[in-house]
This record gives C-alpha cells, sequence and structure tokens, in this order.
C-alpha cells in the first residue's frame, strides 16, 4: 500500500447532502495522495441515483453499489477492503469537512493526522472536534481528548478518527452486529488489537473544528435508532475481550457490561471534561445551551 488517504462515505439514500460531503473533500488542499470511496448500501431513492453519477462524472470518486440495504458497518467494511492506501478516514454522507481557510492553514486534518500516524508508532487513531451545524450549531458536549482509559469507560469515540488499515485488519473490521453506537465499538476494536500486540495505545488530539456534523430529523440516522445500549457494549466486550479484562479485572463479561454503562458519562461529566482542558469553552457551552446547575435536595439556605 502507498501512504495517503483512503476516505471513505457510506451512503444509503442521502440525496444532496453527499454531493455537499464530496464537494468539501474536494475543496481541501490536500498535501497526501487520496482516493475518495463512496459504498452505496442499496439507495432507492431517485434523487440520490442522479447525486451517485453526477459525483462519479464530475469528481475523481470510487462508487461501489451495493444491491440491497446491508447497513452502514458492512458499507464501511466493503470500503475499507478496497482501500488502497495505508490510512482511513471515513465520512458520514450526511456530514461535510470544514472548508474554512482559517481552519486549514495548519493544514487538513487527514494530512495532519498522517503525518502523526506515520511518525508516531504508539498513537492508535487520531480524533478532533465536531461542530453542529443545520438544526443545531455549535461544538458537540464530548469536545475534549479521550484516552484508552476512558474511552474503556464509554466515553465518546467519533465517526471520523483517521486510522491505519492494518490496525482495522487486525481488529477484525467492523462489527456488522453493532446497530449503534459503532464508532465506539471499532474504537475499542483497534484498541484491543494494538493492545493483543503489545503496542501502545495513545490517542492524539487535533484541537480544530474540522469536521461538521450535520443536525437533522431525518429519521434514517443510525443514532435515532431504538437499540439497547448495554447489549451493544456486551457484544463488544465478546468480540473484544482482552482489553477489558485487563482493566476490569476479575469481573464477568455481563459485569464489565453494566460497569461501562454504568460510567458512560452524562452532560455533566462531559461538560467537565471540557473544563478540565478548556474553561473558557466549557463556559461558552453552558451559555450557547443555557445549562443550568440545580439540586432538588439541597436546602434554600445552603450557600
Amino acid at each position: 500500500m502507498e501512504k495517503g488517504i483512503s476516505i471513505i462515505i457510506p451512503n444509503h439514500n442521502s440525496g444532496p447532502f453527499l454531493m455537499e460531503a464530496v464537494a468539501s473533500i474536494f475543496q481541501q488542499p490536500f498535501r497526501y495522495p487520496f482516493e475518495v470511496i463512496i459504498v452505496d448500501d442499496g439507495s432507492n431513492n431517485q434523487n440520490t441515483k442522479l447525486v451517485l453519477k453526477e459525483v462519479e462524472s464530475d469528481f475523481n470518486v470510487k462508487v461501489i453499489r451495493l444491491d440491497r440495504n446491508q447497513g452502514a458497518q458492512h458499507a464501511r467494511n466493503t470500503g475499507l477492503k478496497s482501500a488502497i492506501f495505508d490510512y482511513i478516514f471515513t465520512i458520514d454522507s450526511d456530514d461535510r469537512l470544514n472548508t474554512d481557510k482559517n481552519i486549514l492553514k495548519d493544514g487538513t486534518y487527514a494530512d495532519r493526522a498522517v503525518d502523526i500516524l506515520s511518525s508516531s508508532p504508539d498513537v492508535a487513531f487520531v480524533h478532533g472536534i465536531w461542530l453542529m451545524f443545520g438544526a443545531y450549531e455549535g461544538f458537540t458536549i464530548s469536545t475534549y481528548p479521550v484516552t484508552e482509559s476512558l474511552i474503556l469507560e464509554k466515553h465518546h469515540a467519533q465517526t471520523n478518527i483517521v486510522y491505519r488499515k492494518q490496525d482495522a485488519l487486525e481488529a477484525g473490521l467492523y462489527d456488522e452486529n453493532i446497530k449503534k453506537w459503532q464508532d465506539w465499538s471499532f474504537a475499542v476494536g483497534i484498541l484491543n488489537a494494538r493492545f493483543r500486540s503489545g503496542k501502545k495505545n495513545n490517542v492524539a488530539f487535533l484541537d480544530a473544528p474540522y469536521y461538521l456534523y450535520r443536525i437533522h430529523n431525518q429519521t434514517n440516522r443510525t443514532s435515532a435508532a431504538e437499540t439497547s445500549e448495554k447489549e451493544m457494549i456486551r457484544k463488544t466486550i465478546l468480540r473484544h475481550p482482552e482489553i477489558f479484562r485487563n482493566y476490569y479485572k476479575n469481573m464477568s463479561d455481563d459485569d464489565i457490561a453494566q460497569t461501562v454503562l454504568f460510567k458512560k458519562p452524562n452532560k455533566l461529566k462531559d461538560l467537565l471534561h471540557v473544563a478540565s482542558y478548556d474553561i473558557n469553552r466549557a463556559i461558552n457551552m453552558m451559555a450557547q445551551r443555557r445549562f443550568e446547575i440545580q439540586s432538588t435536595n439541597e436546602p434554600p439556605n445552603i450557600p
């Protein structure tokens, strides 16, 4: 394989959102060679089919068409298997990359991530900041650096991490039985594969909003699905047991799953992590979201 980045976009009936995603990629001033792979997961929407033909003709992209809808994990695996470069970056078809020149002045997210991964073998993957747009704007609540231990406590792992293809292959690719919290489960898989091989699992963080996360009300987004979180955690543990059993010693898989779910941060804990990293960002997020810390048990005369 060649040193460069393969950008994979799973798509199902995303229509004009897909065009925006692709256009934002080709507006990036990449230094490294790259390819764009769209895996169409059985779209049956005519508008989406027209957009696929348009991006295929107007941009230098590879479109892989699946004959039926098999889910985002299968689409990501299909794209990953066909990737020609050493490093992988996935984008959801309804999101975009930031094209603001001020954000990109130090380089693109993909290029900076490849620089880190190619020079730092102890880094498992690279992540950054999500900036929401559409029906709501602002930073996501998990805008802070994560670590291996935080991920094993169910802190957020993003869709758009940049990772080595070889690590993904050794992890067994994306688990197609995981129907929600797929990004977290996949990140765990990479960490576990590296743990089994005796590698370190540092996680690099780029503090800039390179990724734009669209907020919309379409019901086909995975995050809107009704799924048991504990069951998805349990399936992840069963598939990647070594790192969990090392971290949660002398516990059964079911007890580990319950503990991981219990440790998952609520929005207050996420905000405290943001504050520990950047207090001004946390204050601004609180003001934008109109957060108030109140107690129903505190006596009124307590200062």
